[in-house]
C-alpha cells in the first residue's frame, strides 16, 4: 500500500490551478469575517439557506450560458448524495452554528485543520499506511485545539462549545475530502458544486423552518451583500475551484493549497471585525499551520529542505 505522503502518481499543479487555488484561499479566508458579521444579526440557517440557493442557481446559469450537462448518470447518482452529504451538509451544517459561537479567526484556526482529518480518514477507511510526520501532525493540531478550548472558556466573544463544533466540522469535511479523492465520477465539477449545493440547501430550509421560523426576517442591504457574496464567489465559483484541484490532486496537495486561509480568516477578522487576536490565537495558527506542513509536504521535499548537499553530491554520481 502507498503511502499517503507521496504523491508521484498524481499531476501536478499548473498555473489555472495556481489562480483557482489563490481564489479559494482569499475567499474562503474572509468569509469567515463575513459570515461573522451577518451571523451577529441574522438566524444562521436562513442565511446559509439563501447563500447555497444562489450559489446552485448561479452554477445553473452558468452550465445553461456553457451548455455544461448537469446529468448525473444513474450508476453515480448515490457517490454524489455520499459526497454532497459530507462535504458540504455535513462540513457546513456544524461549521456555520460553529462560527456564531466563537470569533472568525478562531473557528477560521479550527475548521483548517481539515487536511490532518483527511489524512486519518485515509489511514482509517482507505487502509493508507501512516506515518510517524501523520502521527505528529494529529498530535500538534489537538495541541492547537487544546488551547483554543481552554482560551475560549475565561475570553469574552468565545464559547468552548464552539470549539467542540468546529472540530465536528473540521472532521466531517476531511472525511469528506478523502472520499473525494478514492470516489472515481465521470460528472464535471460544475456538475457535482450544483448537485452538493442544492442538497444542501434542502437540509438547512428544513432546519431553518423547523427551528428559525419564528426568527425569519428579510435581510438588510449589508447582509444582502454577505449572502451574494457567500453564494456566488465563496459557493459557485470557489467550490468548482476546489472540487478540481480536490479530483485532481491528492488529499495531500488538496489540503496543502488552503494552508493560507486560516491565515486570511484571523487577518480578516482581526481588520474588518475589529477582533481580539490573543497569543493563544497566534500560537495555535502557527500550531495548525505546522501540522499542515508536516502532514501534507511529501517526505522527499522535507530531505531536500535539510539535506541539499546529500541530494546534490548523489546527483552527481548519476550518469
Amino acid at each position: 500500500m502507498s503511502d499517503i505522503n507521496k504523491d508521484l502518481n498524481y499531476p501536478q499543479i499548473n498555473k489555472t490551478d495556481l489562480l483557482k487555488v489563490l481564489l479559494v484561499t482569499i475567499s474562503w479566508g474572509m468569509n469567515y469575517p463575513i459570515m461573522k458579521f451577518v451571523l451577529n444579526s441574522y438566524p444562521p440557517s436562513i442565511f446559509r439557506a439563501f447563500t447555497f440557493f444562489l450559489g446552485f442557481v448561479s452554477l445553473g446559469l452558468i452550465a445553461l450560458v456553457t451548455k455544461t450537462t448537469l446529468r448525473v448518470p444513474a450508476n453515480e447518482q448515490f457517490t454524489v448524495f455520499r459526497l454532497s452529504m459530507f462535504n458540504m451538509v455535513g462540513w457546513h451544517v456544524p461549521m456555520i452554528y460553529g462560527v456564531s459561537m466563537l470569533n472568525s479567526g478562531r473557528a477560521a484556526i479550527i475548521g483548517y485543520t481539515m487536511p490532518v482529518w483527511a489524512m486519518l480518514s485515509c489511514v482509517i477507511f482507505y487502509k493508507e499506511k501512516i506515518t510517524l510526520r501523520s502521527l505528529l501532525g494529529i498530535g500538534l493540531a489537538m495541541i492547537a485545539v487544546f488551547l483554543l478550548l481552554i482560551a475560549s472558556d475565561e475570553q469574552w466573544g468565545n464559547n468552548p462549545t464552539g470549539v467542540v463544533v468546529m472540530l465536528i466540522a473540521a472532521i466531517t469535511w476531511g472525511l469528506g475530502n478523502a472520499m473525494m479523492k478514492n470516489n472515481s465520477l465521470s460528472i464535471n465539477g460544475i456538475a457535482l458544486t450544483f448537485w452538493a449545493l442544492f442538497l444542501a440547501f434542502i437540509f438547512f430550509v428544513l432546519i431553518a423552518i423547523v427551528f428559525e421560523h419564528d426568527q425569519w426576517q428579510w435581510p438588510n442591504i449589508f447582509q444582502w451583500i454577505a449572502i451574494v457574496y457567500g453564494g456566488v464567489i465563496t459557493f459557485a465559483l470557489s467550490y468548482v475551484a476546489w472540487f478540481h484541484v480536490a479530483r485532481k490532486l491528492s488529499p495531500v496537495n488538496s489540503g496543502l493549497s488552503i494552508m493560507l486561509v486560516p491565515v486570511f480568516g484571523v487577518t480578516g477578522g482581526a481588520f474588518v471585525l475589529g477582533e481580539t487576536v490573543s497569543i493563544i490565537d497566534i500560537a495555535s495558527l502557527i500550531l495548525i499551520l505546522i501540522a499542515m506542513a508536516v502532514v501534507l509536504i511529501p517526505k522527499e521535499k522535507w530531505k531536500s529542505i535539510f539535506y541539499p548537499a546529500s541530494k546534490s553530491a548523489t546527483s552527481s554520481h548519476l550518469p
